[in-house]
């Protein structure tokens, strides 16, 4: 079984938490186009016709932020950073855009959120290793120069930005279809999502499953109420393998034990009126740090929040009070 192949098929396992629900009412007169990248599906729907030219812009912020962001590309410009000894790298606008967002989220929620565990993850067996040995230093930090769009790493260990790159994409797609005044649109790229305006006069719904159905069947339905609305998942209850003695391996690494998560959080949903490159990154704090302190950042944050826990091999959900604002 080749790594590509793991990764394909971890990818389709991947956002247990999140799908976009096909509603009769959201295919109606709609205009398609998807393909696959990251290691996942991608989708643009609208009501309005998106045209050849679009469809080609479309695939080019894609591409440009793989070669922005992706461990699984030798010569992606993470990538580079990653193998370079070197500590100080100017970077482009993207990757300063990514990194500043993801700095932000570290502060905000206690360090739960850290994207230089990329030698971990790598060891795991979740991105290439480029045939290297790789050692994680203690010191997982870094520094951004806003004056010259320079990062400084403070250690040598590896960027992994899965966590907030799907996010940061499907922001920037949106982005490009506001200026080009198609404002009618649901984006996905695996489960990651932005609801913009509505659907021939209808708003868009998005369905959150229960991670212990096999079905695709929505437990949950969130209206974009013909308004932008971001909506990000995180959760390991497929995504994740075991190792030799059967211990349970996930993506998503605890920065604070260096170990993949145990506990009780089956899936996290976050909702973000502003942005989906937010969105992306929280999901994956929250996921780390545990419920109880989840809800307790998102309060303080005001972030709308929603866990699905597992409780006596139950789904219990626990929401943020800010999560009542949103879908309501």
């Amino acid at each position: 079984m080749n790594r590509q192949f793991i990764s394909k098929l971890l990818a389709l396992l991947a956002g247990i938490a999140l799908i976009f629900v096909a509603y009769n009412h959201n295919q109606n007169s709609i205009y398609i186009i998807n393909g696959n990248a990251y290691g996942t599906t991608w989708s643009v729907k609208s009501s309005e016709y998106i045209g050849d030219q679009h469809k080609e812009n479309i695939i080019n912020i894609i591409n440009r932020i793989d070669y922005v962001a992706s461990n699984y590309k030798e010569n992606s410009e993470i990538s580079l950073i990653n193998q370079n000894t070197n500590n100080f790298h100017f970077v482009s606008d993207d990757l300063f855009n990514i990194l500043s967002i993801a700095k932000e989220v570290e502060i905000q929620s206690l360090g739960f959120y850290n994207i230089l565990l990329g030698k971990i993850s790598s060891n795991l067996g979740f991105s290439p290793t480029f045939g290297k040995e790789l050692v994680h230093k203690k010191n997982s930090s870094f520094k951004l120069n806003e004056k010259n769009q320079s990062i400084e790493k403070l250690s040598s260990n590896w960027f992994d930005l899965s966590s907030i790159a799907k996010g940061y994409a499907v922001q920037e797609i949106h982005n490009y279809l506001v200026k080009e005044k198609l404002v009618n649109h649901l984006i996905d790229i695996g489960g990651e999502i932005i609801a913009n305006g509505n659907n021939a006069g209808k708003s868009w719904k998005i369905g959150i499953q229960n991670p212990f159905s096999i079905s695709d069947n929505a437990s949950i339905i969130v209206d974009n109420k013909f308004k932008f609305l971001a909506i990000a998942s995180s959760g390991e209850y497929r995504n994740y393998k075991s190792d030799k003695y059967g211990n349970k391996l996930t993506h998503t690494i605890n920065p604070k034990t260096l170990k993949s998560i145990d506990n009780e959080i089956l899936s996290v949903s976050v909702i973000s009126k502003t942005s989906a490159t937010y969105a992306d990154a929280y999901s994956t704090a929250f996921n780390a740090m545990g419920s109880e302190l989840a809800l307790k950042i998102a309060n303080k944050e005001d972030i709308a929040l929603m866990l699905m826990i597992n409780a006596n091999d139950n789904v219990e959900i626990l929401y943020s009070n800010k999560w009542y604002d949103e879908i309501l």
